[in-house]
């Protein structure tokens, strides 16, 4: 009787416990559907770098122009006494000194005069009126300095922002007019991409190495105004739906006329939602072409139909550009 009594005890004890853990498993199971049902709802983007042209924002004056370009820098040898300090901060200046005679003389119509030796690296301490009559020339275009310094930056991958800590070199120019009264600061930045992680200072200065790079362009980003230029935009893209996943993989490929046929019908469609996911995916279309007025008024058309963060943002970028 006693046997009897404690497997009915165990039997009552057990049969509690197995509807729990069945109402547990159906409870999580439930969750689980739910879960990917509303992950399959959501809208996942899909990201496309896309390039964007500029033309230079200001011209030389002038049809034909001649431009000096001359050097104002000379390292301060009482801080850097290393000969080999000294020579590559020598060469290093000459390097954005070449890179923007390069630049300016690719213009059309420019013709640059290029008083700066590599061997014998000194400063000009002539006039900026003299050079200017002396060889006809419009303007003169002054090295001034350059300086290294680390600085906090941002940067987005797939739509993510980072935070990193970079090292930036710092050149600035002076644009002389041949009369040497007006002038314009020109001042470039650029990092320093060093892909070793343990790299020490030293190695930054090797001939040839990241320095180098990131002098070439710090005077290029110090020459923006004039020259023309690519930007690299990386544009989230909307996917969920045959259409707009279509579109994606079209927009991905460059094949932006069949991208423009699949998503423009769509704008003036009954589903707001849909769209307004079109349009903007239009606008990165327009923006890949190079029309930013174009992608401008699609990206506004897209927020007004269903206002949209992807929309708000591209058309922050657009105004700018």
């Amino acid at each position: 009787m006693t046997g009897y009594f404690i497997m009915l005890s165990c039997l009552c004890y057990t049969f509690p416990r197995y509807l729990i853990f069945t109402e547990v498993k159906l409870l999580r199971l439930t969750c689980i559907l739910f879960a990917a049902c509303f992950l399959a709802a959501c809208s996942v983007p899909q990201y496309v770098n896309v390039p964007v042209d500029y033309a230079p924002k200001l011209n030389f004056s002038r049809a034909r122009t001649t431009i000096v370009v001359i050097n104002h820098y000379m390292p301060d040898s009482t801080r850097n006494r290393g000969k080999r300090v000294l020579a590559t901060f020598k060469a290093a200046a000459y390097t954005a000194i070449n890179n923007a005679a390069i630049q300016l003389h690719a213009l059309p119509g420019v013709k640059v005069v290029q008083l700066v030796d590599s061997v014998n690296f000194t400063a000009n301490a002539d006039s900026v009126k003299f050079l200017a009559k002396k060889y006809k020339a419009a303007y003169v275009l002054a090295f001034e300095d350059f300086k290294g310094e680390t600085k906090w930056k941002q940067d987005n991958y797939n739509g993510v922002p980072s935070v990193y800590r970079a090292t930036v070199i710092n050149t600035s120019f002076t644009l002389y007019e041949a009369n040497g009264i007006y002038s314009k600061k020109l001042n470039g930045e650029a990092e320093i991409y060093d892909t070793n992680p343990y790299a020490s200072a030293s190695s930054l200065l090797t001939h040839g190495g990241p320095l180098f790079d990131a002098m070439r362009n710090s005077a290029l980003d110090a020459l923006k105004d004039y020259l023309p230029y690519t930007d690299y935009h990386d544009r989230p893209l909307y996917a969920n739906g045959d259409q707009l996943s279509s579109s994606v993989e079209l927009i991905k490929a460059g094949k932006f006329d069949q991208a423009f046929k699949v998503l423009n019908p769509l704008i003036d469609g009954p589903d707001l939602k849909l769209a307004s996911r079109a349009a903007y995916n239009l606008a990165v279309v327009y923006e890949a072409q190079g029309d930013i007025d174009a992608a401008l008024d699609v990206a506004k058309i897209s927020n007004q139909k269903q206002p949209n963060d992807f929309a708000k943002a591209i058309i922050v970028d657009l105004m700018k550009e």
